[in-house]
């Protein structure tokens, strides 16, 4: 148990961040290591034995939770933009070459990415708990996240123009996972009075605040704009990181 709360920007939050930009740097140079067909089969057990570490760390985390009863309720709930891929990945080696395949491989790649990757920006998770080890878990499941997208989208070739296309699926993707999150919000507010469940952060009653959105929304509400902005909103987020993503690879091949 810590022995005094964390502050934003303290040394908990700095370790968080070089410990992400280790697992970046980890993922980058994998990457390229294991880039072109000949390592399909590699990567896709790779991805899937990383899709079952992360249920395995999904289980402790809400068992450890609910030893101590630490928000031990609708919270536990395991649907965020950054746990979806414990959903998707262990697939990958089982999955043939198609459409569905790159949607998944795109949404680890780009939505997860981007969202692990904001949030070391404010990382509530990593800071508000009691307890160390569920800070640890936070600060590893995160920094995975991001090595593991930076791997992704390197090592199967999306930082190219086919790789708009495997943007575009995963955003198809994502849309589904933010429409069934906006539901189920929607329908254990009303069943269960008094939730603090919020998937995606998107909750009607939801107080997290989104970098630059909340510039525009002070609240969700009015709740229909609220959330299409929001759709629109991480299809920007996205764009730029596939964007910055093809620039960095388009140069870098230019240097060779």
């Amino acid at each position: 148990m810590w022995k005094s709360a964390n502050a934003p920007m303290g040394a908990l939050h700095i370790s968080a961040i070089i410990v992400m930009v280790l697992f970046a740097v980890a993922g980058g140079f994998l990457g390229v290591k294991y880039k072109g067909d000949g390592y399909k089969r590699k990567r896709d057990r790779a991805l899937s034995l990383i899709g079952f570490i992360f249920i395995a760390m999904e289980i402790f985390k809400i068992a450890f939770r609910v030893a101590v009863k630490e928000d031990a309720d609708l919270r536990l709930i395991s649907f965020q933009i950054c746990s979806i891929p414990m959903y998707l990945l262990p697939w990958i080696a089982f999955m043939k070459e198609g459409k569905l395949k790159e949607a998944f491989l795109g949404y680890v790649s780009f939505q997860s990415f981007t969202s692990a990757f904001f949030y070391f920006v404010k990382p509530s998770a990593l800071l508000n708990t009691r307890y160390i080890a569920v800070s640890l878990q936070s600060m590893i499941w995160h920094s995975l996240m991001v090595g593991v997208g930076i791997f992704a989208m390197i090592s199967y070739g999306f930082l190219c123009r086919k790789g708009f296309r495997i943007f575009l699926y995963s955003y198809v993707l994502w849309v589904i996972t933010a429409v069934i999150a906006m539901i189920a919000d929607i329908i254990l507010i009303n069943a269960v009075p008094g939730t603090l469940v919020d998937l995606f952060y998107i909750a009607p009653n939801s107080t997290f605040k989104y970098p630059l959105l909340s510039i525009l929304f002070k609240s969700p509400s009015p709740y229909p704009l609220y959330f299409i902005c929001y759709l629109v909103y991480y299809f920007l987020g996205g764009l730029m990181v596939y964007g910055i993503g093809t620039g960095i690879t388009a140069l870098a091949g230019k240097k060779k």
